[in-house]
């Protein structure tokens, strides 16, 4: 009986072991930067036997983040998306990883495509806040207008939520989308004001473009 339940637990552990060896070969070709390495080995008989697509689909795009190949990693995310199943879990992951990436690049065919899949999950936070970015900082509307200004003028919401800076930014940008220059510049004012040593200072700093000089 102890010899079968030791065997049981060596058996066990093999996958993990290979899964353990096999992240560790991938983490050491992605410091190299060696996408050939990444694609044989994620396409190795290994890999597919003990690592579920998305996880393969996932290491493919990190790779291809990592080494600035935008081609292969819009081709690789359209990929994931349009075939690999994911659960709610994964499908806010991979958007996450990327969301961001195009609303920096002003790519609205890909954010829709990202505010779109997160929509039919559950993570209704992440969606939410995903689509008032898309809205506001790529399309250039004023869908959450209402919502922001009941929030930042708020004083206990204000109390409570740490993002309170970058939701003051968004709701300058939606005035200046509105061609109002006083509330806009009233709200950038209070976001530099508010994110003053905060994880959120130099992300608003980066994205004071979307604000024209003369707001």
């Amino acid at each position: 009986m102890l010899i079968a339940i030791a065997v049981i637990v060596v058996v066990g552990l093999i996958p993990i072991l290979l899964r353990r060896r096999l992240i560790n070969t991938y983490l050491r070709l992605l410091q190299k930067n060696d996408i050939n390495g990444v694609e044989m080995l994620v396409a190795s008989k290994l890999a597919k036997t003990i690592l579920p697509q998305f996880n393969r689909e996932y290491m493919l795009l990190n790779s291809y983040i990592r080494a600035n190949d935008n081609n292969k990693a819009e081709a690789k995310v359209n990929k994931i998306i349009s075939e690999v199943p994911m659960n709610d879990k994964q499908k806010a992951t991979l958007a996450s990883q990327i969301f961001y990436k195009y609303i920096e690049n002003q790519d609205e065919k890909m954010t829709d495509k990202i505010v779109k899949m997160m929509s039919e999950t559950k993570e209704y936070a992440i969606h939410r806040q995903m689509d008032m970015i898309n809205d506001t900082l790529v399309k250039g509307g004023n869908k959450y207008l209402d919502e922001l200004k009941t929030d930042v003028d708020d004083e206990e919401y204000r109390n409570v939520n740490k993002d309170i800076s970058y939701q003051e930014f968004l709701l300058a940008v939606i005035y200046k989308n509105m061609n109002n220059s006083i509330q806009a510049n009233k709200y950038k004012n209070m976001a530099l004001r508010d994110s003053k040593g905060t994880s959120y200072e130099s992300l608003i700093h980066s994205q004071l473009s979307y604000l024209n000089e003369n707001v």
